[in-house]
């Protein structure tokens, strides 16, 4: 028996198919859902009372609760042994509507592809669809003290375009997908009845978020350091590997988009490393002591907890801030907290970071200055002194996104834990509790049911993890510092 998902699996991959069913990684959600989203949709529609289907469910015993009931939630089909539940069946006079809930602002055109499964699949168990319609969350509505549904959801026939408006209805992107669904359910049982599939690598293994099952599927641990799988944005690396060519230098630089940071890659793949000093020194010439590197903890909530949020809003409960005076003496200071901690997490901000000098951030304007300005939205009152702090910064990761220095260590990548190894060889993220930001995401929302005990150390493992961030911002600042002087003395 195999289930829609497993076909909709085959088409992306074959390997990332029998992956899922032999190597399952499990799923951990990327919202923060303190209750469940049908929770909402369910009393949008006013469907809290509506009978629901069972795991199991044959077609005899959906078709019993469809006789019986206006509405069904997930209602169950089998046909040629290929499982679909459908999340909601509405009965209208001439046959069924079909809902779909997304925990998305802008549900997009490709779902109507598993609508087109669905409804073929019920009606070959003598269910007509004749309708479909989809809930999602409306991105601009701004929560009050209490949650309205009935603004926080939007319901339509049409899915999204690229652009994120809503285009053309459901059913005319059903109608333009080419779908043979006994063809693809016998492929994909093909697939699941086999052993492991050989899969090449293909642009799609990395094309928009690194595939789930990237780390199975390939070692790139053995790679050298300048393999030519780590040149960045590239749409040529891929071929270049399957026709032989091994490491960067090798490429023809006529493949190369044109980026700098390639072209840091290129020359750094001969030397280890290329630096360009004049900018270095430039961008380090801006740099004003005191010194604040600073570095947030956050959560997203698709559904708005508090007042003044919106869907997918982020919620700061923790902050790190180094300080450094010009004679070299550096300080520590940190924010934890849980619930709605804006506020306190404001005013701690603006106690904490001195008025003057710049504030370092690694990934500013996807980060921390982000935060800040929606901070700054929801607290108009602490706005200007927000906005001060955010005058005031200065993105760390230009250098190396920019490609004004580049290592061969960093692998193609320039996040911060990346870039630390190149400067220090005494300080890592290893020997942490807490390594990286999604753990320390999940320690939080294990905070508030934890035991007064348990709730101390995970407090105290999440500030570790924060302080090291800022103080890797320290270390590479201070490595940048070092190269140029080194450079100058040579």
């Amino acid at each position: 028996m195999i289930h829609v998902s497993d076909i909709l699996h085959n088409l992306k991959c074959p390997k990332f198919c029998w992956n899922n069913q032999y190597n399952k990684i499990p799923y951990e959600g990327f919202y923060h859902m303190d209750v469940p989203y049908s929770q909402f949709w369910m009393e949008y529609y006013g469907f809290e009372n509506a009978v629901s289907g069972n795991t199991g469910d044959s077609n005899e015993q959906t078709l019993a609760l469809l006789e019986n009931n206006d509405v069904i939630l997930q209602a169950r089909f089998t046909y040629n042994d290929c499982r679909t539940k459908i999340p909601v069946l509405v009965k209208l006079e001439n046959g069924f509507k079909a809902i779909y809930p997304h925990l998305s602002a802008y549900p997009k055109e490709n779902v109507a592809l598993v609508m087109k499964i669905n409804r073929e699949i019920a009606s070959h168990c003598g269910i007509s669809i004749i309708e479909n319609e989809i809930v999602y969350l409306n991105k601009d509505y701004i929560r009050e003290e209490s949650l309205d549904v009935h603004k926080l959801l939007s319901s339509s026939d049409r899915l999204f375009n690229k652009r994120n408006n809503l285009g053309k209805t459901i059913e005319e992107y059903m109608e333009a997908i080419d779908f043979d669904l006994d063809e693809n359910i016998e492929l994909t049982k093909q697939v699941l009845s086999s052993p492991s599939p050989e899969m090449p690598r293909t642009k799609l293994c990395t094309a928009s978020r690194r595939c789930t099952y990237y780390d199975v599927c390939f070692d790139d641990s053995q790679l050298p350091d300048n393999s030519i799988l780590f040149l960045t944005t590239s749409r040529n690396k891929i071929d270049a590997y399957h026709q032989g060519i091994e490491t960067i230098s090798q490429m023809d630089p006529e493949k190369f988009e044109g980026f700098h940071l390639q072209y840091a890659q290129y020359r750094a793949s001969e030397q280890d490393y290329f630096v360009d000093s004049l900018a270095i020194k430039e961008w380090i010439s801006r740099i004003q002591y005191p010194i604040s590197y600073l570095d947030f903890e956050w959560d997203t909530f698709a559904i708005p907890p508090y007042p003044k949020m919106k869907p997918f809003d982020v919620l700061c409960f923790q902050y790190s801030l180094h300080i450094e005076q010009e004679d070299g003496t550096l300080e520590h200071r940190d924010f934890f907290d849980v619930q709605d901690c804006r506020e306190a997490f404001i005013l701690s901000i603006l106690e904490n970071v001195p008025e003057n000098g710049t504030v370092l951030v690694y990934n500013m304007e996807g980060a921390e200055k982000l935060r800040l300005m929606q901070l700054a939205e929801q607290f108009p009152q602490y706005a200007s002194q927000l906005k001060q702090i955010c005058d005031r910064m200065v993105d760390l990761s230009k250098p190396f996104e920019l490609g004004k220095y580049y290592h061969n260590k960093m692998r193609g990548h320039y996040s911060l834990k990346s870039v630390l190894p190149v400067f220090t060889e005494e300080y890592s993220y290893s020997d942490l509790s807490v390594k990286d930001g999604l753990k320390a995401v999940r320690a939080y929302r294990e905070f508030a049911t934890s035991s007064q005990e348990e709730q101390e150390i995970i407090r105290e493992d999440i500030r570790e993890y924060c302080k090291m961030d800022t103080f890797a911002e320290y270390i590479v600042y201070h490595g940048l510092e070092n190269l140029i002087k080194e450079n100058k003395n040579a």
